[in-house]
């Protein structure tokens, strides 16, 4: 019993990092394609993009566990494997979130915006992701006990 409350678990740790591989992937693939020659995009759309991106973390922080709740209220099955759907879901949903402020600095990055807010993007997207702990799965104390 105690292995499949830890794969859970192991399967999100995974999940984290192979995220966070794919967020240096992004930053591989700024560097190796060049940028096609042109006008660099205004200012202003640049600090839109990035409100964009920034807002996405806030999103990955707080939605998916609204969305818990909202399903939690409204669900007529309340077992241990819907319990754990959710957790999966909620994690899965952050990280998404988080990845996505990487890919609006890489947007960013192709409408030659400024480098700072492309390294500032990434780099904020990253950090949440590495800084993310997705817990405990649903039933691993009772596992452990």
């Amino acid at each position: 019993m105690e292995s499949s409350a830890k794969s859970p678990a192991l399967v999100m740790r995974v999940m984290k990092y192979a995220f966070v591989v794919s967020a240096f992937f992004f930053i591989f693939v700024a560097i190796k394609i060049p940028v096609q020659p042109g006008p660099p995009v205004s200012q202003q759309f640049q600090f839109a993009i990035a409100f964009m991106g920034f807002m996405s973390i806030v999103a990955g922080v707080f939605v998916p566990q609204l969305i818990s709740q909202v399903a939690e209220r409204t669900a007529r099955n309340n077992s241990a494997e819907a319990q754990l759907q959710r957790w999966m879901t909620k994690g899965i949903l952050r990280l998404a979130f988080f990845e996505a402020c990487v890919l609006f600095g890489l947007v960013v990055h192709f409408l030659h915006g400024s480098v700072w807010l492309v390294e500032l993007l990434m780099g904020a997207g990253i950090a949440a992701e590495l800084l993310w702990n997705p817990g405990e799965p649903p039933g691993a104390e009772n596992a452990q006990g």
